[in-house]
């Protein structure tokens, strides 16, 4: 269902799935489901069969349930970029925001923080990749290596 909600979120349309109906059905018929959703809004071609949906299905799923934790802090800086959750209203991505900000300021020695316009996908699509890219080049050092 969460990968439904990226896909659609990626394409900024609807793959047409009935999550309810799709919840119902076993493995092999939502991953045709999916695949014919994701192939009638251009996220896949036509050609790409069925089974290509397997591993980027099983993939997902298992990130879905890694959480990791660090052993220890990180002694540098780290750089966080922000997006709007569409799901969300204005109070919600705030909250949501600062929780992220509150959580990463703890793995790092220092923290910077980027609010970038658009959602998960669209941040990195033009135009708004430009602020982005932006932020980023106006970050880092001379003759440092930035990961």
């Amino acid at each position: 269902m969460r990968l439904i909600e990226a896909m659609q979120l990626a394409a900024g349309k609807s793959l047409g799935i009935d999550l309810v109906e799709f919840a119902g059905r076993d493995e092999v018929a939502q991953r045709q489901w999916l695949h014919a959703g994701m192939v009638g809004v251009g996220l896949l071609p036509a050609r790409a069969g069925v089974e290509a949906m397997a591993g980027p299905s099983r993939t997902y799923a298992a990130a879905l349930r890694t959480r990791y934790q660090p052993g220890r802090r990180f002694e540098g800086v780290v750089r966080l970029v922000l997006a709007q959750d569409p799901a969300l209203d204005a109070s919600g991505n705030q909250r949501e925001q600062g929780l992220m900000v509150d959580g990463w300021g703890k793995q790092g020695s220092g923290l910077q923080v980027w609010y970038g316009l658009g959602n998960h996908f669209t941040l990195l699509k033009a135009p708004n990749v430009v602020g982005l890219a932006q932020w980023w080049l106006e970050g880092v050092v001379v003759g440092e290596v930035v990961s």
